[in-house]
């Protein structure tokens, strides 16, 4: 899968060619896939949608600290605030919430101490 006339990940940003829109991947708090689109969730509370499956950002962001949690759901670890247990789902930065699943819930448990 290329992402090279879509979108080039250079030093600490997403640069979307056609778009115009350059985004600090430090700012990323979440992506949420739906179908053939992603939702790119941000610090500042914006968010954007991209016509690209959420498969294709996961390969932009392989080296840094995002963790693919759910078929829907990448979040920054950096963002990562806690755990609800009653929802079985992760909270991150600006009261935003993604679903665990199941099989990665115990990988991540453990990496990291906030799932008991």
């Amino acid at each position: 899968m290329s992402f090279e006339n879509f979108c080039i990940v250079s030093q600490g940003n997403l640069d979307f060619k056609f778009q115009k829109i350059k985004i600090a991947i430090e700012d990323i708090v979440m992506l949420q896939a739906d179908s053939n689109y992603t939702h790119v969730y941000l610090s500042d509370g914006k968010r954007f949608i991209f016509a690209r499956t959420i498969k294709l950002f996961e390969d932009m962001l392989k080296d840094y600290s995002f963790e693919r949690i759910h078929k829907t759901f990448i979040i920054n670890c950096d963002h990562l605030l806690g755990y609800d247990s009653k929802t079985e789902s992760l909270v991150l930065s600006n009261n935003l919430k993604a679903n665990l699943s199941r099989r990665r819930k115990y990988q991540l448990k453990r990496q990291l101490s906030v799932l008991n």
